[in-house]
């Protein structure tokens, strides 16, 4: 269920909760003495939907729904206006209590999003300085991973991933490589071909990365993105070997975004190719490296769109492209 259909469900929920509160109240009579005791007890329930709101929908939700409850409220009391005086200051209590049970925790809720989501931007800050610090000492440059996450995200919103899945995978992406730190220098850094030795020990870098990201609460997803980049479809990949639906979707959808960035980048030993020379490329490896339907999907996306990706992360030694 996707973000926009809970929100729906929630309100719709809402709505007949409300509806059937005020059928109950409006149905049962004041009198004689047993009933008036009922129809207090249904007065009590107006509180739940004000809490509820403010607990889902945060404050605005909460002054929407406590003016629906508040309203219906008046117009009984407008019905049947009780002549004792104290029934007359118990119903005007309970009308301002709805605004308070609605209002402080809809207050609340916001002031604690509002933490937790400068807490998730500090989270992502610090994932992309450490990215940064670990694309410069690689490529030169400190945005690939950026670029290949909003690649990924491109590829991601075609298949319908939803927004919790798509974060996760966005992680995944921007952290792929960070298991390298682990590689050494001479291995890493070496401008020449590797020996096996040397590839031995740079494949190692995605388990690796796993172990560092796993430990982390909230990448537990990516993590197996993380762990799954380099496996290829027909089972050629590394580090396990794994093929066809057995790689994650979010590995697969990484494998075309990397592939990608890394044609359409400037190297030392290259110069990048053109969308055209690149997507090519991508499309000879369908099938055997790339998911099928992740390659058609990709190469359904406007090319302008990957190229605003780009531009709005260039690299540092091209801060033209």
């Amino acid at each position: 269920m996707n973000k926009k259909n809970g929100s729906r469900n929630k309100i719709i929920l809402l709505a007949c909760l409300i509806g059937i509160i005020a059928l109950l109240h409006y149905a049962t009579p004041t009198e004689p003495h047993y009933y008036h005791k009922i129809h207090i007890v249904l007065r009590k329930l107006y509180f739940l939907p004000p809490v509820m709101a403010a607990a889902w929908f945060g404050l605005r939700g909460a002054i929407l729904t406590t003016s629906a409850v508040s309203l219906l409220f008046i117009m009984h009391a407008l019905l049947d206006w009780p002549g004792n005086y104290m029934e007359q200051a118990n119903q005007l209590g309970e009308l301002a209590g709805f605004w308070v049970a609605g209002l402080i925790p809809g207050w609340l809720f916001d002031r604690q999003r509002s933490i937790l989501q400068e807490l998730a931007n500090a989270n992502e800050e610090t994932l992309l300085g450490l990215v940064s610090a670990l694309d410069l000492r690689e490529h030169s440059t400190r945005l690939h991973s950026q670029r290949v996450r909003e690649y990924t995200g491109l590829i991601a919103d075609r298949l319908g991933v939803d927004e919790k899945a798509k974060r996760e995978i966005g992680f995944g992406a921007l952290l792929h490589d960070v298991g390298k730190i682990a590689v050494p220098d001479q291995i890493l850094l070496k401008p020449g071909k590797l020996t096996e030795p040397e590839w031995d020990e740079m494949r190692k870098h995605s388990e690796a990365g796993y172990r560092i990201v796993k430990k982390i609460g909230f990448l537990k997803d990516a993590a197996e993105i993380v762990y799954a980049h380099h496996e290829q479809l027909d089972g050629s990949g590394y580090p396990r070997g794994l093929r066809g639906e057995g790689i994650p979707l979010g590995a697969r959808m990484f494998m075309v975004a990397d592939v990608y960035d890394a044609l359409t980048s400037e190297r030392p030993y290259r110069s990048p190719m053109s969308y055209e020379e690149a997507t090519a490329e991508i499309k000879s490896l369908s099938g055997s490296h790339f998911d099928p339907v992740v390659v058609d999907t990709f190469l359904a996306i406007a090319p302008e769109q990957l190229q605003e990706i780009a531009r709005r992360y260039p690299d540092q030694d091209n801060p033209n492209r």
